[in-house]
């Protein structure tokens, strides 16, 4: 890590962390199979709900026929802490637009902001957004990617 907010600092920051994406991402798309959804449900849940835990937590609830306001609210309590972590990073993104606080609120990750608590430490204090978009997608893509691959391939 380096004091540089560029997207290539970003990207580089990240790449530790995709091995644990890459982990979450295969055993999601594994329970997913196991629990008899199809590919476009898999596919679609990897792209809509970016929560592995929610994810994990809905596979199980479509299993037994909640109903979508149960599931609904447990995504929404389990991943509450999102909001604390958002906060948190918020003050030092005030120089950012709201679309791009938005925007960067809606992919932030645990590591994503432990990178970014870490970040501070190198950048005076400072976030800007293109290197916080670079580490969300970066996570997203790689994320999203392995559960695909890993309920296609059938692991």
């Amino acid at each position: 890590m380096n004091d540089e907010l560029t997207i290539r600092s970003g990207i580089h920051d990240v790449m530790p962390t995709v091995f644990g994406y890459i982990t979450v991402g295969m055993a999601y798309g594994i329970v997913a199979k196991t629990g008899h959804l199809s590919l476009l449900m898999i596919g679609l849940m990897s792209l809509i709900v970016y929560a592995g835990s929610a994810q994990f937590v809905l596979v199980s609830m479509l299993a037994i026929g909640s109903p979508i306001g149960a599931m609904v609210i447990s995504t929404v309590l389990i991943n509450a802490r999102m909001s604390l972590m958002s906060m948190t990073v918020a003050p030092y993104l005030k120089d950012e637009s709201m679309t791009q606080n938005v925007l960067i609120g809606t992919l932030l990750t645990d590591e994503s902001f432990a990178l970014s608590m870490n970040k501070l430490n190198y950048t005076d204090h400072h976030l800007n957004a293109p290197w916080f978009h670079s580490v969300n997608v970066g996570a997203y893509l790689v994320a999203g990617e392995s559960s695909i691959t890993a309920s296609f391939i059938g692991i």
